[in-house]
């Protein structure tokens, strides 16, 4: 009886945390200039008249070339959904650009209607339910949102991939690192019970060797999202972005940190996992 008190506690806590909000709830960064620049893109986008959702995706994340890289852009005082149109990571950049394909897709489209695809892609089953809600580690984010057919992951289906094995626990073995967690052990305790689910996770990644192929290179889609696999222990995917294939050459839109903003790589792809040590290999999704 004591462990069932103890488990259905926890179970609440994580349900109804303290910095829950109401689902509904949308906060801008500049709400005028937010939702002028959704309806711009929204338009832009309808008139070029794009047959598929990854073209979509590609054309909308060029233009948001040049904004500039700001990091932790969601965290606040509490768990509601943000949304910024003028300042990205690589995270809320890819998010926002597939939550405009989406919407683009649709005779309704508006910023309110975008504001539900970016809800419905950003938290757990599509519901803003407090910190742990938010889909924090790209397999939980991978899994929850093919789930529910938003997207899927392809990486299996290249000749290359291969599987690997890893426990994912980053976030509660570095909390002293996440300003919501600090002295909050009923929040690290739901993030455990999230990262209990990828102990010892199975997945399939391409190996970043593999990249120089050109066999490889014919396999990718212009708007392929691109999910790079780390060796940082205890974390599944460290950068993401999207593809942009041109002339047969296979490059990197992405939001960066070193460059502080959202750029199209000029070198191939393959240069770039080739340079950034800690990467060993990428995972694909595709609309």
């Amino acid at each position: 009886m004591k462990h069932l008190f103890i488990a259905l506690s926890l179970l609440l806590a994580c349900a109804f945390n303290a910095n829950a909000a109401v689902a509904d709830s949308v906060v801008y960064h500049h709400e005028a200039t937010d939702t002028a620049a959704i309806v711009k893109i929204l338009d832009a986008t309808r008139k070029a008249e794009l047959e598929t959702p990854a073209d979509r995706l590609a054309f909308i994340a060029r233009q948001l070339l040049g904004s500039p890289y700001v990091a932790a852009t969601l965290e606040g005082d509490t768990e509601v959904l943000r949304i910024n149109m003028s300042e990205f990571d690589c995270t809320t950049l890819v998010e926002t650009a597939i939550a405009l394909s989406l919407t683009a897709a649709v005779d309704t489209a508006s910023y309110n209607e975008f504001a539900h695809n970016l809800r419905n892609i950003r938290y757990r089953d599509g519901v803003v339910d407090g910190y742990a809600s938010r889909l924090h580690y790209v397999s939980d984010w991978i899994a929850d949102n093919t789930r529910r057919g938003n997207f899927v992951e392809v990486t299996a289906q290249c000749p290359l991939a291969k599987r690997d094995t890893k426990s994912i626990n980053y976030i509660s073995t570095h909390s002293r690192n996440y300003t919501d967690l600090l002295n909050n052990d009923s929040l690290v305790n739901c993030i455990k019970e999230v990262e209990a689910k990828y102990n010892n996770y199975r997945y399939q990644y391409i190996p970043a060797t593999s990249l120089n192929s050109e066999a490889l290179a014919k396999w990718f889609n212009n708007g392929d999202i691109v999910l790079f696999t780390t060796s940082a222990k205890g974390l599944d995917v460290s950068h993401m972005g999207i593809i942009v294939v041109e002339r047969n050459r296979v490059r990197l839109l992405h939001a960066s940190s070193n460059s502080h903003t959202v750029m199209l790589d000029n070198q191939p792809l393959y240069n770039y996992v080739m340079s950034n040590r800690s990467i060993n290999g990428i995972r694909i999704v595709r609309l």
